[in-house]
């Protein structure tokens, strides 16, 4: 007699209990992964604010001085002139450090002579470095398909009002205005490099970008504006001098902020101040935001900074003890 032999495999419910193992794995190993890709993307960010710190080192050995941030209008137009220079000269900080990031390609598409026939067609180079992959990939917007930049230079202090009245123009901040013709080298920073922030991520909320709070404007021709300066305190109407500390991306004020979100309501993180166009520095990071100082290294500030220290942080010669710790 045969004896009837038994198929092998695996049962019904052996199989929902190796599924279901394989889901509690993926589910254990994900938050890992994703944690391991934003580690590697803010080192990526991280390692784009070294390069523009070092390509502004190299530009002030070339000039003598510090990148400019912009200028609005001409050169001889009104400092509110707003927003696109028609001097080459008054491009923005972005541009003239091509050079200097090994982009010479992209600065020789400017034509110093004819600085209005070449803006565009600069603006629709992107620069990779200029863009921070926690937020997003290099991006081309609007019908022009011109390129935009997720970091700000430190203007330092500002009024309340326009970003480009008299008492706003940079005078305390590392980057400065062209308009004011206020050269400054890293060496004379009165408060010394090491203690001073010359760029920083910009906070952008996702509903901004390519379009208004400071995200509107060709990166390399947006005058002095919220698309490439950012500040770190401002006095208001009273005189008072008020600390703006960095901000996620998700906080910043854009243009149905206060209806959909409420954060004009949270005094703690000086939200309640400015509209969609805004001059807090922020980022997509979880925790804080990165930032290079005038000595060239890059520092990881968290959101939840002392605001009076980061206020001092920004400002070249308030004279007063640092310690971001």
């Amino acid at each position: 007699m045969k004896l009837a032999h038994r198929k092998s495999g695996f049962t019904l419910v052996e199989l929902l209990v190796v599924i279901a193992i394989i889901g509690v794995l993926i589910a254990l190993l994900l938050p890992a992964v994703q944690q391991a890709r934003e580690a590697a993307r803010r080192m990526q960010c991280t390692n784009n604010l070294k390069q523009i710190a070092l390509a502004t080192h190299n530009f002030q050995d070339t000039y003598g001085y510090i990148v400019f941030g912009g200028r609005d209008g001409s050169l001889t137009d009104p400092i509110d002139e707003c927003c696109t220079s028609s001097t080459v000269e008054g491009w923005s900080w972005s541009f003239h450090l091509t050079p200097f990031l090994e982009q010479q390609n992209i600065y020789d598409l400017a034509d110093y002579a004819h600085p209005i026939g070449t803006l565009n067609v600069v603006a629709q180079a992107g620069v990779d470095s200029y863009y921070c992959p926690s937020r997003r990939a290099p991006t081309a917007y609007g019908t022009g398909l011109y390129y935009r930049g997720d970091y700000a230079g430190s203007g330092g202090e500002r009024t309340q009002g326009n970003i480009r009245s008299a008492g706003s123009v940079g005078e305390r901040g590392v980057i400065r205005n062209l308009a004011t013709n206020s050269k400054l080298a890293i060496e004379k920073i009165p408060d010394g490099s090491s203690n001073t922030i010359m760029f920083g991520e910009k906070a952008l909320h996702q509903d901004s970008h390519g379009s208004e709070g400071g995200d509107n404007e060709r990166w390399n021709n947006p005058g002095w504006d919220e698309d490439n300066i950012r500040y770190g305190s401002h006095v208001d109407s009273s005189d008072n001098v008020v600390p703006l500390n960095p901000i996620p991306d998700a906080f910043a004020p854009y243009k149905d902020s206060a209806d959909k979100w409420g954060f004009y309501d949270k005094p703690e993180l000086g939200l309640g101040i400015y509209t969609n166009w805004h001059p807090y520095f922020g980022s997509s990071h979880s925790g804080g935001m990165n930032a290079a100082f005038a000595d060239g290294s890059v520092q990881f500030i968290a959101f939840n900074i002392d605001g009076e220290m980061f206020r001092r942080a920004t400002l070249t010669d308030d004279g007063e003890v640092l310690n971001l710790d």
